[in-house]
């Protein structure tokens, strides 16, 4: 099997394609909301608060119905609040247990 093919059926499994888009959403969206010039209440709307708590629920449906570890749960919150950390304001740090409470309700559902 190449290389390529072997990535690729690496990251469609669900604990890399959770990761990977859990990167993809902690750090590269704001910047690319940031390109896009928005503004920061726009931003924290509806990058913050929207997108990203639909994310953190997909999460948790994930985990449920993959199966995958419990350490999965916090990858996301973690690295939003590493990124809060280097980039953002202070306060933007109140939505990382957020995050965690949605995915642990989407996770717990049923």
């Amino acid at each position: 099997m190449s290389t390529l093919k072997k990535i690729n059926t690496w990251w469609q499994r669900p604990l890399p394609l959770v990761i990977l888009t859990s990167v993809v959403m902690a750090f590269v969206a704001p910047y690319i909301f940031k390109l896009l010039h928005m503004a920061v209440a726009w931003r924290v709307g509806l990058l913050f608060i929207v997108l990203d708590s639909i994310f953190a629920w997909w999460i948790g449906r994930q985990i449920k119905q993959h199966q995958l570890p419990w350490w999965t749960i916090i990858v996301f919150p973690i690295l939003f609040a590493l990124m809060v950390f280097l980039r953002f304001t202070k306060y933007d740090y109140w939505m990382a247990p957020i995050y965690l409470v949605i995915s642990a309700l989407a996770w717990l559902k049923d």
